[in-house]
């Protein structure tokens, strides 16, 4: 059994609104491309993986979020690797556990918000993914305002350069690759 609490490093959220799904949308360190992540972050010391979660995407998008038990969790070696679907028995089960060389683990929990996002400091600007707008992202180039044009939904809160590259991160390519093996679990998610 993995002991999700005492080995987290970091914890974030697949989160929901009106049926979009919420990413963080900025610079890469290159400064070539633009990261499309997952809102969260690192524990603190004495933080549960859950209570992570909702104190990064607050931080983050200055939401509240209720987070609920995912009816299937994923395990992932390393991003590289194959998931798997295992068995844990927690208060509120993570979508996806994601292990580390020196077992640590990055933990994502599905979540859902009545409040509309807004990117935070911290944050650059936020995306509102739809199930199609994920596809398109995980599978062919397009820049932010290709995005826009064709109907992607952006906040964004700063200047940024609307010609780079959507690059999406490890989080949101397991989540495409969720939605295409799984649609059964997407209709659970969204209804």
């Amino acid at each position: 059994m993995i002991q999700i609490d005492k080995n987290v490093r970091t914890a974030g959220a697949y989160v929901v609104y009106k049926n979009l799904f919420v990413f963080q949308v900025g610079p890469t360190s290159k400064g070539d491309t633009l990261g499309v992540i997952r809102l969260g972050g690192h524990k603190e010391a004495v933080e549960t993986a859950v209570e992570t979660a909702k104190r990064k995407v607050k931080e983050e998008a200055a939401i509240d979020i209720a987070i609920y038990s995912s009816p299937s969790t994923y395990y992932k070696e390393n991003w590289n690797a194959q998931s798997k679907k295992i068995r844990v028995e927690n208060e509120i089960n993570p979508i996806l556990i994601i292990d580390s060389p020196d077992e640590t683990l990055s933990i994502m929990y599905m979540a859902h918000s009545e409040y509309e996002p807004t990117p935070s400091s911290e944050t650059n600007g936020l995306l509102l993914l739809s199930v199609s707008d994920i596809k398109l992202i995980c599978s062919k180039e397009i820049t932010l305002n290709d995005y826009i044009k064709q109907g992607g939904m952006a906040i964004l809160k700063e200047k940024i350069n609307k010609d780079l590259i959507l690059q999406p991160f490890p989080q949101l390519m397991f989540l495409a690759e969720l939605l295409k093996e799984d649609p059964i679990w997407l209709q659970q998610i969204l209804n």
